[in-house]
């Protein structure tokens, strides 16, 4: 029954003009990633790799789903998360497959089965047509299965089969040699520091976590509005011209701060072989001691964005609890701003369009220079007429960083999280 399940996986199937070569973990030498499934016992692990393009799914029927596997051994067992093939169906009629978005040449498994038996690995090239398949032993206390296709061809798709009524299929961890080394890249779409009035300071501080189980190397580089390198002084980091490098152990995290007297704003730009997370912590502060912090995390580069701009200050709405706040003694201008960022090579023009909750939509075009960053007040970009609430859409023809903060007299105070569908 299983034959004829994984005939509907590829368009055609014929060992003749294909083979597989099995590898030991000696053979991945360059660009090499390991990905484990760090998730929950009971986790859907869908997308447990999906940051690297990789992807699990069961077919006909079943999950993919983490489990904690116990290695079979009476001192010190080891327990660690695998993947494992749930089905309400039948057990060998389903089979686990993984999908790569970006095909690559070289690939190892790292399968458990309790009890040991021969397992089988069917390749599959960008095409839909199988490139071969092969068969392993495959023990309780995991066994690496390496493979790439005697003819170089790239693979996308790997179906692995247990071929048991009993034993689903366990997958321990995910081996590839990327044809270049990983890059992942996101942005920061506005950094500033430097003093706003006699008692207020602006201060930002940026973290960076590794949340990967694999060291996470990179570099953060600074620029200003024109695009062009900036050098911030920084507290809690070495920095070399505009840039600032970084070594993170998996889930390890780095801080540092803008420093010193100058003013100076920009944005910056974290590239990393591996993903983070890195976050802007805009900090002000007063001399009487008092402060505040708002948080905005970096962005990927997006075509279009949309989020929610709002100028109403909340303690005059008396929409949470039964008695709404006093209104403060000095007046208070609610806002929105925007940050934006060419992240192309090229100019690019941008459309930013706000609809307004009475249904008037509104649009402005501007030109970005390669690099360059535009940060403005909505109302400066649409004028002071505006109603209290409405949509705020972001449009261009290159991929852009952006992002939104509501304000209190010029001041952040709130992120507004703009979201995409290419997200």
């Amino acid at each position: 029954m299983i034959r004829v399940l994984i005939l509907v996986l590829v368009f055609s199937v014929g060992a003749a003009h294909a083979e597989l070569r099995k590898l030991t973990e000696s053979d991945f030498r360059t660009n090499v990633v390991t990905l484990e499934p760090r998730l929950r016992d009971g986790a859907d692990a869908s997308a447990a790799f999906s940051g690297y393009g990789i992807f699990l799914s069961c077919y006909p029927s079943g999950s993919p789903t983490v489990r904690s596997w116990i290695d079979p051994v009476l001192v010190l067992p080891r327990v660690y998360p695998v993947v494992t093939n749930e089905t309400t169906g039948n057990q060998s009629d389903s089979v686990l497959v993984v999908d790569f978005r970006s095909p690559v040449k070289k690939i190892g498994l790292k399968l458990n089965a309790a009890p040991p038996q021969e397992v089988s690995i069917d390749a599959v090239s960008p095409t839909g047509k199988s490139i071969g398949t092969l068969a392993q032993a495959v023990g309780e206390l995991g066994t690496f299965v390496g493979f790439e296709d005697l003819n170089n061809q790239p693979i996308s798709k790997v179906i692995i089969d247990f071929r048991s009524a009993e034993t689903p299929e366990r997958l321990a961890a995910v081996v590839i040699e990327a044809p270049s080394a990983p890059r992942f890249e996101t942005v920061l779409p506005q950094i500033a520091h430097g003093k706003l009035g006699p008692d207020l300071f602006l201060r930002t501080s940026v973290s960076v976590v590794n949340f990967s189980n694999t060291t996470a190397r990179g570099e953060i580089r600074f620029y200003g509005p024109d695009g062009q390198p900036l050098a911030p002084e920084l507290l809690g980091a070495a920095r070399h011209n505009n840039m600032v490098e970084f070594s993170l152990q998996p889930r390890q995290t780095k801080f540092f701060s803008t420093s010193g007297n100058d003013g100076t704003a920009g944005y910056a730009r974290v590239v990393s072989n591996s993903p983070v997370q890195a976050i802007a912590h805009f900090m002000l502060t007063r001399r009487t001691g008092g402060w505040t912090e708002t948080a905005v995390p970096a962005v990927k580069g997006r075509f279009e964005a949309v989020g929610a701009y709002n100028l109403q200050y909340p303690g005059a709405t008396g929409a949470i609890g039964t008695v709404p706040p006093p209104l403060p003694s000095e007046p208070l201008i609610v806002g929105s701003a925007l940050a934006i960022v060419n992240l192309s090579p090229d100019p690019t023009s941008v459309t930013v369009f706000l609809d307004d909750e009475v249904g008037i939509i509104r649009e402005e075009t501007f030109s970005l220079a390669p690099g360059e960053q535009r940060a403005r007040f909505i109302d400066e970009i649409f004028g002071q007429l505006l109603t209290p609430q409405g949509t705020i859409r972001i449009s261009s023809n290159r991929p852009l960083a952006a992002m939104l903060v509501k304000t209190i007299n010029g001041l952040p105070v709130s992120i507004l999280p703009l979201g995409s569908l290419e997200d």
